[in-house]
């Protein structure tokens, strides 16, 4: 039995390459000059919207192409920036058939990708390429261009409660927060910048005003934590620039801890005027606008955000995709290119992804 079952496995492999190089016999020998490419029409000016970016644009649409012979051909939309000559681009979809439909936040994505300064009006160009294999050599349609009008990404907004003290002047119009990234209420967390005043007082609020402030009642911190609840100004914690978490749980035993303390923030870079060396270029803090702040010459080059002039703790970019308003700090995320100038740096530590600003002056 096994005999016969070998025999016939073999035989059924003989006819299958059999069959193969029978096919293989018909070839279709491709002339180029048979190859027409599809005709791409024009899209309207489109308006990019951060509240309508999760809804489909109108489709880009061709007329199809032909190599000359029946073929699965492979339709590939690219995109550049007007003047680029396609140098670089971007791919805003492949399909089968002679139609594309995207959501608008894939065209700010590849325009992003594209480096183009979002929030503003671009010419964009727009070609079609069509390919069956890759042996051989692919065919684009005409260029259309038209305009995009990008949108700046909107900062996600988050539960917070107010740290107020003497640091501020006791005005929670100029208080620090400390955030709910959750969204389920049960932790807080943030850094806050005391100026070195954090041992004159502070307290919590949930509200831009008094009436739920909660203080504590403890005379020492255990294991960097504290318990808080209503009662006297909290100034059992020393530091300049200080990460507090508030357990929110249990409203019987909630407690404030200090998770982390830093004495600077400093700018790094290629760019800076001491490079990529230590000592970092130091943004001092401004108690009005709540930034770290410096006025610094740059060069063209890339730069970094950090801590205490170590890489423990350091800011770069987010990546494109990650939907981030670009003013918004990683960490440790890629480098941010600059180029020469006399800048007013910007850094604003107190939010759950920081954010920084770069102001050339004239």
């Amino acid at each position: 039995m096994k005999i016969i079952k070998y025999t016939l496995s073999i035989l059924a492999l003989v006819l299958a390459f059999t069959a193969c190089t029978k096919d293989s016999s018909n070839n279709v020998v491709f002339d180029s000059t048979k190859a027409v490419s599809g005709t791409l029409s024009a899209p309207a000016a489109i308006v990019l919207l951060d509240a309508t970016k999760g809804n489909n644009l109108p489709a880009f649409t061709w007329t199809p192409s032909t190599f000359g012979f029946d073929a699965a051909i492979t339709y590939t939309v690219e995109i550049a920036l007007q003047g680029n000559n396609f140098a670089t681009t971007k791919i805003l979809g492949t399909v089968s058939t002679n139609r594309l439909v995207i959501k608008g936040s894939d065209l700010q994505s590849a325009l992003d990708g594209l480096k183009v300064i979002l929030g503003n009006t671009h010419v964009v160009e727009m070609r079609v390429k069509s390919q069956i294999v890759d042996q051989v050599t692919p065919i684009y349609s005409n260029v259309v261009n038209y305009n995009v009008t990008t949108f700046m990404p909107a900062e996600k907004e988050y539960n917070k409660v107010w740290i107020v003290g003497d640091y501020c002047g006791w005005n929670h119009a100029n208080s620090q927060f400390l955030y709910d990234v959750a969204g389920d209420k049960q932790y807080y967390e943030g850094w806050v910048a005391f100026s070195g005043k954090a041992q004159n007082g502070f307290k919590i609020t949930y509200k831009a005003g008094w009436g739920d402030d909660i203080g504590t009642n403890d005379a020492a911190v255990v294991n960097n934590k504290i318990k808080v609840e209503p009662g006297g100004n909290i100034g059992l914690f020393n530091g300049s620039i200080m990460l507090l978490k508030l357990d929110n749980r249990d409203q019987a035993n909630r407690t404030l801890e200090l998770k982390k303390t830093i004495s600077r923030i400093g700018l790094i870079g290629s760019a800076t005027p001491n490079g990529w060396n230590s000592p970092d270029t130091e943004l001092l803090f401004n108690t009005t606008t709540r930034m770290f702040e410096a006025t610094i010459v740059l060069t063209d080059g890339e730069i970094k955000f950090r801590a205490d002039n170590d890489w423990g703790l350091n800011w770069g970019k987010f990546d494109a995709s990650a939907g981030k308003n670009p003013n918004q700090l990683n960490p440790g995320g890629p480098n941010i290119p600059v180029t020469a100038g006399t800048y007013k740096v910007e850094f604003n530590l107190n939010k759950v992804d920081p954010t920084y600003k770069l102001t050339l002056i004239p």
